[in-house]
């Protein structure tokens, strides 16, 4: 297959007018007047790597939490018809059975991609801060000195992020296990400071979970100025920062303070996308994490963004990286850098660079089609 005269956005520069052509699951060559099987004409249209999402809960009504295997593929679709041909599965702040479940389910989509290329996991909390908690149930937390993490540990063939707040007895520790076992350390949900945020960068700590949302910051403490997560992750180069860009949790403010600091190279956009994502807006309850658990927090969508039905906090997105990549160029960041920050940079930051997250020969052909306007 060729995709032909499209305006390609490679990892560098835009070619115009230029083809892909496709063999079996690959990108075969990159070029101009390419010819050979079947064509699609993508004149004047935007032709990008397919977008990768680490870190989203949802959508279409179902969370990668549900028991109900149809909520779970709902959610894939969602993702997939807005243009993520990959992602991780997100878990919330739940019982590890009920977590140890979603990491079930998901080992048996990472063999499937009829839907959307699942990578794998994603463990956001319980191993997280009571501060900083956010939307994540308080009586599941756990503190890494003294609750196992044996299940992560055990799951590494799925569990590729993992979200911790270094502030917790046991939180370097922790770190370096699971560092030892490939997956990523992710701060966030956090409590941190400088004297317990840069041990666990040295032990291997390497990503920030939604930057700026539900984390540590500066503050005096016992007579001493100490530095957050939320600057320190803007000012360590060995820090890839997530980005919820849904112009609520990140204004274009805090975009242009992060891209300013970090580059298109260090900033990757996730959804954070909740159940509600392509559902009506009409004010109804939706749950976060599980369905069927009435004991499960409960939110609401106003405004174009989930909130607790108090209304006091965000609880997370309900759009996919399309519109998230639509939102930054709106905002001033130039398109090729968006498409990375969106493709190959969280590639990168889950060490499949060299799969997905470019259009480069070799890699594989998860491509996605966009008119003028994204």
């Amino acid at each position: 297959m060729i995709i032909k005269n499209g305006n390609l956005v490679l990892k560098d520069e835009i070619l115009e007018g230029a083809d892909i052509k496709i063999e079996g699951d690959k990108i075969v060559e990159i070029g101009y007047a390419l010819s050979g099987g079947e064509e699609y004409d993508a004149t004047g249209k935007y032709v990008l790597p397919g977008l990768v999402d680490i870190h989203t809960h949802g959508g279409f009504g179902g969370d990668f939490m549900d028991e109900d295997i149809e909520d779970y593929e709902n959610a894939l679709k969602f993702h997939s018809s807005s243009g993520t041909t990959s992602l991780l599965t997100s878990s919330v702040t739940a019982p590890v059975k009920s977590i140890e479940f979603m990491v079930k389910r998901t080992r048996e989509y990472m063999k499937k991609t009829d839907i959307c290329r699942v990578l794998g996991a994603h463990i956001e909390g319980p191993y997280i801060s009571y501060k900083n908690k956010g939307a994540q149930k308080a009586e599941f937390l756990r503190v890494p000195s003294k609750d196992s993490y044996d299940f992560i540990l055990d799951n590494s063939d799925v569990i590729k992020n993992v979200t911790i707040s270094t502030e917790l007895p046991g939180a370097v520790e922790m770190t370096k296990a699971l560092k030892e076992k490939g997956i990523v350390v992710s701060g966030g949900h956090d409590d941190g400071r400088s004297d317990t945020i840069y041990p666990c960068i040295e032990a291997g700590l390497s990503n920030c979970t939604h930057w700026y949302c539900a984390m540590s910051t500066a503050r005096v403490e016992e007579g001493k100025r100490y530095a957050g997560l939320m600057e320190i992750g803007l000012t360590d180069e060995r820090l890839t920062l997530e980005l919820l860009a849904d112009n609520h949790h990140i204004i274009p403010e805090l975009l242009k303070v992060a891209y300013k600091c970090k580059g298109a190279d260090k900033l990757c956009i996730v959804s954070d996308c909740l159940r509600a994502g392509g559902m009506p807006r009409d004010g109804r309850v939706y749950t976060l994490g599980m369905k069927d658990d009435e004991e499960a927090t409960k939110f609401i969508v106003s405004d174009g963004v989930a909130r607790l039905t108090d209304g006091t906090r965000f609880a997370g997105s309900i759009q996919p990286l399309s519109q998230m990549l639509r939102n930054i160029v709106e905002n001033g960041i130039p398109l090729v850098d968006a498409t990375k920050m969106a493709s190959l940079t969280p590639a990168k930051v889950i060490g499949m660079e060299k799969e997905i997250g470019s259009l480069e020969k070799g890699k594989l052909a998860d491509i996605y089609i966009a008119d003028e306007n994204l």
